[in-house]
């Protein structure tokens, strides 16, 4: 698979830190944001392949910046990221509309996880 632009959002300096190296790894490109404020524009700057977005962010919510993101027919994948309970992230995902879903207990796996998210039909 050729490699993926990803943009990561997460307030979490350690999650962005660990998550960017596992996808670098994996030969993807990747920036990383640790606020949601300038996230469309960053999108519009970087036009990545997909937007990993962590649901619970201060100022405004992963949920929100979904929302935005939306709105603005940016053309790009969101993916929600979070801790909170599975089933709850799944059906996140559904009402939101996303691309997909990553549990951050599943962090291991970021890179395939997305990668699938990407491959797969709009």
């Amino acid at each position: 698979m050729r490699a993926l632009r990803i943009l990561i959002i997460d307030d979490d300096e350690t999650t962005l830190m660990v998550t960017e190296r596992r996808l670098a790894q994996r030969g993807h490109t990747v920036e990383s944001r640790n606020e949601t404020i300038g996230a469309t524009n960053a999108i519009r700057k970087f036009a990545p392949d997909a937007v990993l977005i962590d649901v619970n962010m201060p100022a405004m919510s992963g949920y929100k910046l979904v929302e935005l993101i939306q709105q603005a027919r940016l053309p790009t994948k969101l993916v929600i990221f979070s801790s909170i309970d599975r089933a709850e992230l799944e059906t996140a995902a559904v009402s939101t509309g996303v691309a997909g879903f990553v549990h951050k207990d599943d962090a291991a796996t970021v890179g395939e996880r997305l990668e699938a998210i990407v491959r797969s039909d709009p």
